[in-house]
């Protein structure tokens, strides 16, 4: 036994360019014997000479292996070479392997270059992972599905070629009626400019019994998830659900910029397609998509609690044609909605005009905006059974305004647009018109001259707990000002949650020593989006102790997020998550207060950065002591500067889940994650 094999014996996790002798031999020379090895995680990464992953010989020597990742290998066409494998016993090999994680593998062509028809099963794999494979035109064909048996999550993302995800074999004498994936309960397909369809071929019915979610996202071409007739394309009656789609157990349905889906279901009812378990249907950039439920979908959806419908050229939520019943159906339409969110839709003018009455009694969120032909009043108003008339003044009646609190007597959280405030401004509503909401959300002020209308917030929220404040021009937001002349600091006293989204001229959240910074000292919740304009998110001078939740998203000013001498009072924070700041360049910066000094994030428990460009490191002070004591995920990727998490020395526990740059490492495989070491090896 060489002395490479020498250390890799009994070892369980292994990152094979760490072993530049094993490399060499992988493919030729080496013998493995099945008793030596122990290895639970493969990392196959950055070894241009592969053409594939594991040759048939090594095959029954992993059998303890659960987790092969592979990722930037140039010339890498097959993962699993089973040419010479004994039919014997190519049922027994990696007997173990839970998951398969493939990223930035340009050449690929295929898994395996055998039909594992009858050659072997992969009973135990648990999750499918690919990402950036552009030559792969389909991951399996039909007859490989029941080999994977027990396969539960499957997410494909940033596969230029990819036409399905299974090709049928048609034709080729073995044609598969029926596809089932009996456990699958998740499929994500994302970024995926040529896919028609999840299941290609005109004949086999897909089967998921447990599938509870589906996200499809940016794959323009596709209509549905299985073949379409050209006839139904040309005619536009094309579904993503046919009825050869049998999802009984679907729970989530997230679908975005999908550029050509016309119909999410058919336009009449089958018997095969079942929605009764529903619960949350979101709908994004979907420029074809003219209506989101036809009548026969809406009256089954007993169980839905979230919509949300944004940038679509949707006219109404419900179809309804000349065979839709003019009947009252207000108890059976989704009478468990909790939230319901319709943004940027320029058509859209109702839920159905042969629905007169829908009752909600359950709604907690409302939220309608930028919607042209309706605002947030009006629509609450068409949605329910106020007195309806054409005159657009009866939604000042009295009924109407005593109906509001009435028809919604669990709404906790509502929106109100610039129009929406100026007309309660005017007096043309009583100060209790929305009873005691704990949530609001400020939208749409967009004159360039906006100013916040805090005191306008003071006077009609005093139980407001949790504020938005979204797609405005503020330059600024709490004014001290009209505080310190009113005297109302005990009632934002009571925010604990703060969310700032798309406000593309904020310049400040608030002064340095301002009053505002020392009321909002209690929130618990603070999230920045998409404020390009911010340089700073806290003031120097004050302590956010309460703090357990930061989120900040696409924000290009800002090039660090705290300081030390701000992160030390930082106690409670539990969740930090920074994603898209293309400026960024560490997330902890030194005001002259770090050296020498031992910064503890006591109660940190997840941690994520993504999509950060210019990001170095977490923290670049060089005599600085980070502790993570309480660590258990974390995530880096999409961040190739980043060459080594933290200059200064690390202290953490072991997390339970790490993810660096695509590759996964659970704390049960058994690998010591060491932060620094980890980043700077799979970076180089």
């Amino acid at each position: 036994m060489s002395k490479e094999m020498v250390k890799v014996v009994g070892i369980k996790f292994m990152r094979l360019f760490e072993f530049p002798e094993l490399i060499r031999k992988w493919h030729s020379e080496l013998n493995p014997l099945k008793s030596y090895w122990q290895l639970q995680t493969l990392i196959v990464d950055k070894c241009p000479s592969f053409i594939n992953v594991i040759p048939s010989k090594l095959m029954l020597a992993l059998e303890e292996m659960r987790s092969l990742q592979v990722g930037n290998c140039e010339s890498l066409e097959e993962i699993f070479d089973l040419e010479g494998l004994d039919p014997d016993k190519s049922t027994q090999v990696l007997p173990g392997l839970w998951n398969i994680n493939l990223i930035n593998l340009p050449k690929l062509r295929q898994l395996w270059n055998k039909d594992l028809q009858g050659m072997m099963c992969f009973n135990s794999l648990y999750s499918l992972t690919l990402y950036k494979c552009n030559n792969l035109r389909h991951v399996f064909v039909s007859s490989m599905a029941r080999c994977l048996a027990n396969i539960r999550r499957m997410k494909i993302k940033g596969c230029g070629q990819m036409e399905g995800v299974i090709k049928d074999e048609e034709g080729l004498g073995s044609a598969v009626e029926k596809i089932t994936f009996l456990k699958l309960t998740s499929i994500q397909l994302k970024h995926l400019p040529n896919l028609t369809s999840f299941l290609s071929g005109k004949n086999p019915t897909l089967d998921c019994p447990k599938m509870e979610y589906l996200n499809i996202a940016h794959c323009p071409q596709m209509r549905s998830l299985t073949w379409q007739s050209s006839v139904d394309i040309d005619h536009g009656t094309s579904s993503l659900f046919t009825p050869q789609v049998q999802f009984p157990q679907l729970k989530s349905i997230v679908i975005s910029h999908m550029d050509n889906l016309s119909n999410i279901w058919t336009a009449s009812p089958q018997e095969t397609l079942t929605f009764d378990c529903l619960q949350i249907v979101h709908a994004w950039n979907c420029k074809s998509l003219k209506h989101l439920f036809p009548h026969w979908v809406a009256t089954s959806l007993t169980q839905l609690m979230r919509l949300e419908v944004e940038s679509c050229v949707i006219e109404r939520i419900v179809s309804c044609g000349d065979d839709t019943p003019h009947f009252n159906i207000a108890q059976v339409l989704s009478p468990k909605l909790t939230s319901l969110y319709l943004h940027d839709m320029p058509q859209f003018q109702s839920s159905c005009p042969n629905l007169p009455t829908l009752n909600w009694p359950v709604l907690k969120e409302l939220y309608v905006t930028h919607c042209d032909k309706l605002n947030m009043l009006s629509f609450a108003t068409s949605m329910n059974s106020w007195v309806q008339r054409d005159d657009q003044q009866d939604l000042l009646d009295q009924e109407a305004h005593s109906s509001f609190e009435r028809d919604f007597p669990m709404l906790e959280r509502l929106s109100l647009d610039d129009k929406n405030i100026q007309m309660i401004q005017d007096g043309k509503f009583p100060k209790n018109f929305f009873g005691k909401p704990e949530a609001l959300t400020l939208a749409c002020f967009h004159d360039e001259k906006a100013i916040f209308p805090l005191k306008f917030l003071l006077e009609r929220f005093q139980n407001l707990q949790s504020l938005v404040i979204f797609c405005s021009s503020f330059e600024e937001i709490f004014p001290d000002e009209w505080l310190v002349d009113e005297g109302k600091h005990s009632v934002l006293g009571n925010l604990r949650e703060l969310k700032l989204n798309k406000l593309h001229n904020l310049k400040s959240v608030w002064r340095e020593d301002s009053l505002m910074s020392k009321i909002l000292q209690r929130i618990e919740t603070f999230e920045v989006w998409d404020c390009p304009c911010l340089t700073t998110i806290f003031p120097t001078v004050t302590s956010f102790q309460n703090l357990t939740k930061l989120v900040v998203k696409n924000s290009s000013g800002l090039v660090h997020l705290v300081t030390a001498s701000i992160v030390t009072n930082l106690v409670n924070l539990t969740w930090m998550t920074i994603i898209g700041c293309e400026r960024m360049k560490e997330v902890v910066a030194n005001d002259g207060n770090g050296e020498g000094k031992v910064i503890s994030f006591g109660k940190l428990s997840q941690l994520t950065l993504q999509h950060l460009p210019s990001l170095e490191c977490f923290s670049s002070i060089p005599s600085c002591i980070f502790k993570f004591p309480s660590l258990s995920s974390i995530t880096v990727n999409d961040c190739p500067k980043m060459k080594t998490f933290s200059k200064g020395t690390l202290s953490n526990q072991r997390p339970w889940f790490v993810s660096l740059f695509g590759y996964y490492m659970l704390e049960e495989w058994g690998e010591v994650v060491d932060l620094n070491t980890t980043i700077q090896k799979l970076s180089a």
